[in-house]
């Protein structure tokens, strides 16, 4: 039964072009006729930006009990301070190690905006759930605020560097033998 005041045509054009849009977003993760993903580039970059949050999961769980031990006597911003940049600075650095295994270089950059992206879905999903629990909410921002724009920050300038470094100076190709022409 219809509402007062809705007009199903322009509910059903606004759901086909959302269905459109989940279409060919989710098409870059099909297969194509040769059993090929049509873009690796999202699919691998989606996958280790899961990686690389189990990397930053694991800084900030073995380093904030000793970094709240030793910062205790400091003032509560420094703390704060301390426990946000120092596990990220160390998940970053573990997660730059791996940038010289990657043959394709966009692969780091696109795993940290896939890391900003799920962060930013993962805020609205929780502000949206906790509407009614203001103590619950404010919370939850604080935890959110001391633990991800750090590492994502962090990691996705450190990334975005190194690939505007990588542009300016690519490899010099190397000509191949003459026996690898033949």
């Amino acid at each position: 039964m219809l509402s007062k005041g809705t007009n199903p045509i322009k509910d059903q054009e606004w759901n086909e072009k959302v269905t459109k849009a989940a279409d060919s977003f989710w098409s870059a993760f099909q297969m194509t006729e040769n059993g090929k993903v049509k873009s690796t580039l999202i699919l691998y970059s989606f996958c280790l930006c899961w990686v690389f949050i189990a990397v930053y999961f694991a800084a900030f769980a073995f380093l904030l009990d000793p970094l709240d031990a030793l910062a205790s006597g400091a003032p509560k911003v420094v703390v704060y301070l301390v426990e946000a940049l120092v596990p990220a600075l160390v998940g970053t650095v573990v997660c730059a190690l791996s940038w010289p295994l990657y043959k394709d270089k966009r692969l780091m950059l696109a795993a940290f905006i896939w890391i900003f992206l799920l962060a930013i879905a993962c805020l609205i999903a929780m502000l949206i759930l906790m509407k009614d629990e203001p103590e619950a909410r404010g919370l939850f921002l604080q935890f959110f605020a001391q633990a991800v724009p750090a590492p994502v920050l962090l990691g996705g300038g450190l990334s975005a560097f190194l690939y505007s470094r990588y542009l300016k100076n690519p490899p010099a190709v190397k000509e191949a033998d003459s026996w690898k022409r033949q």
